[in-house]
């Protein structure tokens, strides 16, 4: 009966942290959770995750990568976290995984080679009402990346605030044609169609 106690203990303690696989995602702006990772590091823990060993800012990795919106912090146990702390468990240490995601369909990043990130400053621009420096922001983001979803579409809103709702709904009808399964926009092109 020992025997068996302490054979389902041991599985227990190497099969335990195998259930602590998990992946959570910050959505920063729109965010990309299908993008690309441009920023990864790994976070170290002492006392079972209580305890910080290095500082890994999520944020601050971003910014380094000239993102300020539309990207995604992804912390991850993976598999590899999983079979490192079953090694380091014993000792209370375990390690995380975070990477910082841009791109994909819905947070494609328009940011020129000198690091520039023009659709933050068209977003800038438009909270400060600045409408012509929106759009002259979003066209830099729009010829920085043309296939940047939301470069188009802060163009289109830029210029719907401008009243060209021709412009508009020519740039809204690009980032729709970027992401087809944009239901809000195309039902707000619709409208933009009927004169609304």
């Amino acid at each position: 009966m020992k025997k068996a106690v302490l054979f389902l203990l041991c599985l227990t303690v190497l099969f335990a942290p195998l259930s602590g696989c998990y992946t959570m995602n910050n959505t920063i702006g729109s965010g990309a959770p299908d993008g690309a990772p441009v920023a990864e590091d790994r976070q170290w823990f002492l006392l079972w995750g209580l305890l910080p060993l290095n500082n890994v800012d999520g944020g601050q990795m971003a910014q380094q990568k000239g993102l300020r919106t539309n990207y995604t912090i992804q912390t991850q146990q993976s598999f590899i976290d999983v079979l490192l702390n079953i090694f380091t468990g014993f000792v209370t240490v375990y390690s995380r995984d975070v990477k910082i995601l841009a791109g994909g369909s819905s947070g494609t990043p328009a940011v020129s080679t000198g690091g520039t990130n023009y659709i933050a400053l068209g977003n800038q621009s438009m909270m400060a009402k600045d409408y012509n420096g929106a759009v002259q922001n979003y066209q830099n983001a729009v010829n920085a990346n043309p296939s940047s979803e939301g470069a188009y579409q802060g163009l289109g809103t830029a210029y719907y605030y401008l009243g060209q709702k021709d412009q508009a709904l020519n740039a809204f009808q690009q980032a729709l044609q970027l992401d087809p399964n944009n239901a809000r926009l195309a039902a707000f092109v619709n409208k933009l169609k009927n004169g609304n």
